[in-house]
């Protein structure tokens, strides 16, 4: 216990390093406050049953429920470190002995390198994107050898009732599941199955008949030069050089190189990835194919830019934006990087082997490049939490938020 919890610390200082303002200048991020917070002070519990961009987000709510006990100015700081703590517990998960068959330091490095990962701003430390880590947190559940305590697997169920009443990633776990049910009959996993069905389902009903509150139909713009784009930018060469670096390469102008650097970039990346499922065990095939789930279902319906007429995959392949759809994708890869250097011993192999250990030896610069987040501008959220705390009952104010442009809207109670 104690050294789970060292571990956790450690991991949030790491985490502290990468933007210190998220807690020593907290503010509300995006639905943050225009959504979680100000639903759960004006509506109450009943926000629960408000569904957002079609689908019903109950882990957000529910903090932004939490958050409630506390002064509105303590509350972005509140909500933050309930986010930093699903995106640290991945970690305390992976280095529990559910993953002893891994060599422990290879599972150091790949925590070192999630909580380094580049090209994922817009995932750190907020509860608006906490979906993209409580659903990393339920796969490995999944896959992972399961508890011994009743406690533990007590904890598993309620983190996948969680995640299946917050957002659909539930329907692609639940067949993830039961094939891993059908090939290994573990009870666990059976029982983990079927706490996500009731949520996956009710999911499914909202998603069908909200209309008001779904998300906006938007010009998908899918062509193979954007899916290079996609996959060969933001994916895999932002996986291994950062994101910056790829930013810096689109402002130099030079397309030409740009879309050949992407054609390489895809071409390793989709050739390791399909050439590591020969030999992959049936784990590491799931969370592979997990991944690819996630990444096509973000890629058929995705919102990307304020320009819904505008092709969302032109958006898509603008360095750094919508980031989140890419934190499972980039994941999957280094999870076959990972597996090649660990596995590949002979024959082709041992060729894959290499170039995956050289691809992994070069990640430590995008990770070095992308380490230090952008620091959000000082929108004097304290000053304006101050003046609401003292105005009088019935005072409606507005009150800047982050990203610029966004604003929440509260009236006193």
């Amino acid at each position: 216990m104690a050294l789970h919890v060292a571990v956790f610390l450690t991991c949030f200082l790491i985490l502290y390093s990468r933007r210190p303002d998220a807690i020593v200048n907290a503010q509300f991020y995006a639905e943050d406050g225009a959504r979680w917070y100000r639903d759960a002070y004006q509506l109450g519990w009943r926000c629960l049953l408000i569904p957002e961009t079609g689908y019903l987000q109950t882990l957000s709510r529910l903090i932004g429920l939490f958050v409630q006990i506390f002064p509105l100015p303590w509350a972005p700081l509140v909500m933050n470190i309930c986010a930093l703590f699903f995106q640290i517990l991945p970690v305390n998960l992976f280095l529990s002995r559910r993953f002893e068959s891994i060599p422990v330091a290879m599972r150091l490095a790949a925590c070192l390198l999630y909580l380094g990962m580049p090209n994922s701003v817009e995932i750190h430390a907020n509860a608006t994107n906490i979906q993209w880590h409580l659903g990393l947190v339920c796969i490995l559940a999944v896959l992972g050898k399961p508890p011994s305590s009743n406690l533990l697997i007590a904890a598993d169920i309620v983190t996948m009732v969680l995640l299946s009443l917050d957002s659909p990633l539930a329907w692609l776990l639940v067949p993830i599941a039961a094939v891993l049910w059908w090939k290994t009959k573990e009870k666990t996993i059976a029982i983990y199955c079927a706490a996500m069905i009731p949520g996956a389902l009710v999911q499914a009903i909202v998603l069908l008949t909200s209309q008001a509150h779904g998300r906006e139909a938007a010009v998908v713009g899918a062509s193979v030069a954007r899916l290079n784009g996609i996959l060969g930018g933001q994916v895999f060469f932002s996986a291994v050089a950062g994101v910056r670096t790829l930013a810096h390469l689109f402002l130099l102008g030079n397309s030409h190189l740009l879309f050949w650097l992407e054609i390489l970039a895809m071409g390793i990346g989709v050739g390791l990835t399909l050439f590591s499922l020969r030999d992959a065990p049936l784990r590491v095939r799931l969370f592979l194919l997990f991944a690819a789930g996630v990444l096509t279902l973000a890629l058929g319906r995705p919102v990307a830019g304020p320009d819904l007429s505008f092709p969302q995959w032109q958006y898509l392949q603008l360095p750094g934006r919508s980031s989140r759809y890419y934190f499972f994708p980039i994941l999957a890869f280094y999870t076959v990087l990972f597996f090649l250097v660990l596995k590949g011993k002979r024959g082709a192999a041992r060729l894959a082997r290499y170039l995956a250990l050289l691809i992994l030896l070069v990640v430590p610069l995008g990770v070095y490049r992308d380490w230090k987040y952008p620091r959000y501008p000082d929108l004097h959220f304290q000053e304006y939490a101050d003046r609401f705390e003292l105005a009088e009952p019935g005072t409606s104010m507005k009150i800047p938020i982050l990203p610029p442009g966004w604003e929440m809207e509260l009236i006193k109670h």
